[in-house]
């Protein structure tokens, strides 16, 4: 086969082009620190990368959630303990005022308490977080509604916050299973406070067991609560440490060994190089050059 000089200048801009393209990609890779800049780089190892960043979104979302799930429970249980402690307060001053050796001045002083534990136990039922109230159901943008009388009027519907692909969890504690469950909450201190400025030591004795049960009531709530608090807690360092692993993979999937990327850089700037070289003495003044 009779060798022209279209043929070798066409070979040798083909060999080139490869040349650069090898440069260009090793270039690439050092720069952005990944083996795979585009599909065609490697499409098995894109897929897979595709398949990792997308697991790698979902259980990030799933993280947040936990964490807003956990800011709502902590809040709650804070808000439980200090509802605790005041029930505690009232069975205290209960026990107090029954025993029959106080006088009238000191049992007034003690029912003017009572009601200000109501007035307190008010704003425990409408704590708020970021805005929302956290035990009026779904209603988060609206009060519990308490009347003079101590009825309660609340939203009982609950919110479930996504924690992973197969489950979800409740997150919220509504107003009546803390407030007016089987015991008012807020009835349960009226009485007693009416009981004391009337000096009605039977009627003490009967609200004072309605406290003790309120009490427990709220401990009840609590320990719920908590439980599920601690299936959350669960969750979210799970889902960190899941996070972690899957980062890894991903890594190990698209990046480069830094040093093995540059060394090969500098070999395809060198057969680059020698390519330019070798092709400049191919490109020389044929024959017809001289004819003209």
């Amino acid at each position: 086969m009779r060798i022209t000089q279209q043929m070798l200048s066409s070979d040798m801009v083909t060999q080139m082009n490869r040349n650069l393209t090898n440069l260009e990609k090793a270039n690439q890779q050092v720069s952005t620190g990944t083996r795979i800049n585009k599909p065609s780089d490697d499409p098995m190892g894109t897929e897979k990368s595709l398949k990792l960043s997308s697991q790698l979104a979902d259980n990030e979302q799933y993280e947040r959630n936990t964490d807003y799930a956990m800011s709502w429970m902590e809040m709650t249980e804070q808000s439980l303990s200090s509802i605790s402690n005041l029930m505690q307060r009232a069975s205290e001053l209960g026990i107090q005022a029954s025993n029959g050796t106080n006088s009238a001045q000191e049992l007034e002083t003690m029912a003017k308490e009572f009601k200000q534990l109501r007035e307190e136990l008010k704003g425990l039922a409408n704590t708020k977080l970021d805005g929302k109230y956290i035990f009026n159901g779904q209603k988060t943008d609206q009060p519990v509604g308490i009347d003079q009388d101590g009825n309660v009027s609340f939203d009982n519907q609950s919110i479930n916050q996504r924690i992973s692909p197969f489950s979800d969890v409740k997150i919220n504690v509504d107003a009546g299973e803390v407030f007016d469950g089987q015991v008012n909450l807020f009835k349960v201190l009226d009485e007693f406070s009416t009981a004391l400025s009337s000096g009605d030591k039977e009627g003490m004795n009967t609200v004072l067991g309605k406290i003790e049960e309120g009490a427990e009531q709220v401990l009840t709530s609590w320990t719920g609560m908590g439980a599920r608090q601690s299936r959350v807690e669960s969750m979210n360092q799970r889902l960190k440490d899941e996070n972690l692993a899957v980062q890894s993979f991903l890594s190990k999937n698209e990046d480069v060994d830094l040093a093995e990327s540059i060394m090969k850089l500098k070999t395809e700037e060198s057969v680059y190089q020698a390519s330019l070289a070798a092709s400049a003495k191919i490109i020389q003044p044929s024959l017809l050059d001289f004819l003209r």
